[in-house]
């Protein structure tokens, strides 16, 4: 695997050295390389994430609500993150909210041991989990709900039973992540209305 991501290197470092090579077509290349990251299976381990197992290790993040936890993809559980391609407008016009998403993601777990305890649902091949981090002072930060908090997650009642709906008033009263602007929840930007029930 690595020998095809240095050929890829050095395809791109050439197309770069040409100068034929255009921003957008970078920027296209990258998005399917995410793309095909994101589709790639974490190692097979035979577990599924039975409920009550605990799952445990440095995440994977794949987007705002995905990752691979020792060995089992996981999806979080009562939510629903703004998709790794969706955009949405701001104040200084489009920008790339499903990144952003990620990138919460990745700033709430710091670099720390995810812990993700499965309920024993799975959704397109995924364990569908509830998940945490230690926090820097002490206890636990409930990632699910926060991301939530962050503006790049939207409560799923279907599945939460409205347990995150708090959370979700909060970061629209303050205007966080996407709230800041306009956007199409991440279920309609799929074509998928009424997956959470809303």
């Amino acid at each position: 695997m690595s020998k095809v991501w240095l050929a890829l290197a050095a395809i791109v470092i050439g197309l770069i050295g040409t100068g034929e090579v255009s921003q957008g077509d970078l920027t296209r290349l990258f998005r399917s390389l995410n793309q095909a990251l994101q589709s790639e299976a974490p190692r097979d381990t035979g577990r599924g994430g039975r409920p009550g197992e605990v799952l445990a290790g440095r995440p994977r993040i794949i987007d705002g609500d995905t990752l691979d936890v020792d060995g089992v993809r996981v999806r979080m559980q009562g939510i629903d993150a703004l998709e790794h391609d969706q955009e949405c407008r701001g104040g200084n016009g489009r920008f790339e909210c499903g990144a952003a998403a990620r990138q919460a993601l990745v700033e709430l777990i710091g670099g720390r041991s995810v812990t993700c305890v499965p309920d024993g649902s799975t959704t397109h091949g995924r364990s569908v989990a509830h998940c945490s981090v230690p926090r820097p002072g002490g206890g636990t930060l409930d990632l699910n709900e926060a991301m939530v908090r962050s503006g790049y997650a939207f409560d799923c009642p279907r599945f939460s039973d409205g347990r995150y709906a708090a959370a979700e008033a909060a970061a629209k009263r303050e205007k966080a992540g996407a709230w800041a602007g306009r956007f199409d929840y991440p279920w309609s930007h799929r074509k998928r209305s009424g997956a959470c029930d809303r």
